[in-house]
């Protein structure tokens, strides 16, 4: 290769020297920076490149097109270079990695085969979202150059109407370059695009059938044409499972005997053997089973199962008006129901196949029926004391007066009440403050309550109200001898209760 002193006015007059056919390198070094040259093409372009040594490796790098910089500019970036190798490091690495990065759809195709479809049962949508969302605007850029004022954007956009779309799309985008980056073909010190997007707000859901819904509901069940939808509608009401676990459940994983439903493939991986409970075993007996189908309910298709709800379901919200009722809320109406009747959480939990009793808080409501009786009860508490304190102000006396009255004569205070209406304060709220509205000890208030056969909340009982797991209270005995009787509290200095 020949050697001149490159000079800015004979960089363009250099011609190229090498076989033009065989397409030769001709370079032109440096004699005042050595490992610095010019690279002559056949067509009379140049460029500038410097060579140097790293790891035993010698490179030739390009810096850049002749016409594009100056030959200053050009050395002082060939004495960076040779600056860097001299320390250990090669100049180009960072390019390197990142020209040898996959481009976005190759890392989606990557991130699909050899994750989701391994992992993922909802893989499927994972994929519609990358090639309906990412890889048309993307798909042929660098994985490594994409930003996240990039992915961003997307989110922006989407978000404008379908924002929880647009949040799942974000978390599929960060899954993705993590597993890239777990695979080697995203390098460590590329930062994930997907993260630090402030998602859309997301309002959890809480629609279930109501009872006074459940009748028309039912009725729209029963006379659509689709059977076999029907029955899988029937099933998700009686037995909370969800909607894949029925339309792949087979006649062979019904237990008979012990009325149990065996489901091997569940949402969190755990097979699990659903209880039946007689309604469901008496909808399971209305249901045909044919030789050629082994699946309970069947499609169109010989031995294959039914695919799709979703156009009965539509049939049934326009016949019936709940528009914004979905399949998945009959889960919920389950574990609604299940609670109104006195269900435990962990019970309920334990139905609907959770792992984690915050999900199961999520689907078990407290009925408007339930809240209505508890705010009964507390509007009566405020309305009884009211009307003592009225009484009292009407007498002439203000309560403290009545109170300092009472200590200083020595009179007993007195409170009439009905055993049916202490039953229902005793349940109201807890001991110690009703006897203190009382003016007795909690233990006195017991002791009247155990005399009148009146049933009292449990130890631990307002602790797990105040936690969303409610205690069926037991009912008030019947007694004929107290029955028209009332509780009458005298308070001087010791408390005691008598019955007249």
């Amino acid at each position: 290769m020949p050697r001149v002193k490159l000079r800015q006015d004979n960089i363009r007059s250099l011609p190229y020297v090498g076989d033009a056919r065989r397409k030769s390198q001709c370079i032109y070094w440096d004699l005042a920076l050595p490992g610095f040259g010019l690279r002559k093409f056949p067509n009379g372009r140049g460029s500038y490149v410097c060579s140097y040594r790293i790891q035993k490796r010698r490179r030739l790098v390009d810096l850049g097109r002749s016409d594009a910089l100056t030959l200053e500019q050009a050395r002082r970036r060939a004495r960076s270079y040779f600056g860097t190798a001299a320390d250990g490091k090669d100049p180009r690495s960072s390019i390197d990695q990142m020209r040898a990065t996959p481009t976005v759809r190759e890392l989606a195709e990557s991130y699909v085969n050899g994750h989701a479809k391994l992992k993922k049962r909802t893989w499927k949508t994972d994929e519609a979202y990358l090639n309906q969302l990412l890889i048309p605007r993307f798909g042929a850029h660098l994985a490594s150059s994409i930003t996240r004022a990039d992915i961003a954007n997307i989110h922006t956009d989407i978000g404008k109407k379908h924002p929880y779309t647009a949040n799942r799309f974000i978390s599929i985008i960060r899954k993705m370059y993590n597993v890239g980056c777990h695979l080697g073909m995203i390098p460590e010190e590329i930062r994930n695009p997907g993260t630090e997007i402030v998602p859309f707000a997301e309002k959890k859901r809480r629609r279930y059938v109501t009872p006074a819904e459940m009748p028309s509901l039912v009725a729209a069940i029963d006379e659509d044409p689709n059977v076999f939808a029907g029955h899988a509608l029937w099933l998700l009401l009686l037995t909370g499972v969800r909607r894949s676990e029925i339309l792949n459940a087979k006649w062979s994983d019904v237990d008979w005997d012990n009325r149990t439903l065996y489901i091997g493939k569940t949402k969190n991986g755990d097979p699990v053997l659903a209880p039946l409970s007689r309604a469901a075993i008496a909808r399971l007996n209305m249901i045909s089973r044919p030789d050629d189908n082994p699946y309970i309910i069947r499609g169109d298709i010989p031995g294959e199962p039914l695919v799709y709800l979703d156009a009965m379901w539509r049939r049934i919200r326009k016949k019936t008006g709940y528009h914004d009722l979905r399949i998945h809320d009959l889960r919920r109406t389950v574990g609604s129901w299940l609670v109104r009747d006195g269900a435990s959480l962990h019970l309920v939990g334990a139905v609907l196949n959770h792992k984690d009793q915050k999900t199961t808080a999520g689907y078990a409501y407290f009925q408007t029926e339930d809240r209505q009786r508890a705010l009964d009860r507390h509007g009566d508490s405020v309305v009884q004391v009211t009307q003592a304190r009225t009484r009292q102000r009407t007498n002439g006396a203000s309560p403290a007066d009545s109170t300092q009255e009472a200590e200083t004569t020595g009179l007993p205070r007195v409170h009439r009440i009905s055993r049916r209406d202490l039953y229902e304060l005793i349940w109201s709220e807890p001991t110690t403050s009703l006897a203190r509205r009382f003016g007795i000890s909690d233990v006195g208030l017991a002791k009247v309550c155990r005399r009148s056969d009146i049933p009292s909340p449990p130890r631990g009982y307002w602790a797990k109200v105040a936690a969303g797991n409610p205690i069926q209270r037991p009912e008030l005995p019947e007694r004929a001898d107290l029955g028209c009787k009332s509780i009458v509290f005298s308070i001087k200095a010791n408390s005691r209760a008598t019955e007249h």
